[in-house]
């Protein structure tokens, strides 16, 4: 399984990345590419135009760049967000997050539902 997968600023954590590119996706972080401090809206940019899909914990805001692009007919890669818990005892940790993104991919190319233009959100996929 070969995904690309781009963390946004608030994801960019080399435990993160260790564990997923462990799982086999292909890991891209802000850091290294020189776009840690852009916009929400300039990070998707980024991911459009590179086909890369976005992994993101900033749910609210990326929820309307979705909801905006959609009504423009603009096309992206995917974006995946992790919802945030009330209780911080639930909220995912890195090895969850990177097997939940392990059994999202999994469930995609077996169904072969893509993940392009879609909203998903990765805490139901633990």
């Amino acid at each position: 399984m070969s995904f690309t997968i781009y963390l946004d600023d608030c994801l960019d954590d080399d435990h993160l990345i260790a564990l997923l590119r462990q799982e086999g996706f292909v890991v891209i972080s802000p850091r290294k590419v020189g776009t840690i401090g852009l916009s929400d809206e300039e990070h998707l940019n980024y991911c459009a135009r590179n086909g890369y899909a976005i992994l993101t914990a900033d749910a609210d805001d990326f929820s309307d760049l979705h909801e905006n692009w959609r009504s423009k007919g603009l096309h992206h890669a995917g974006i995946i967000v992790i919802c945030r818990e009330r209780d911080v005892r639930k909220h995912m940790t890195n090895r969850k997050i990177a097997r939940a993104l392990k059994n999202l991919l999994e469930a995609c190319e077996k169904s072969e539902v893509p993940i392009v233009n879609e909203f998903i959100v990765l805490n139901q996929w633990r």
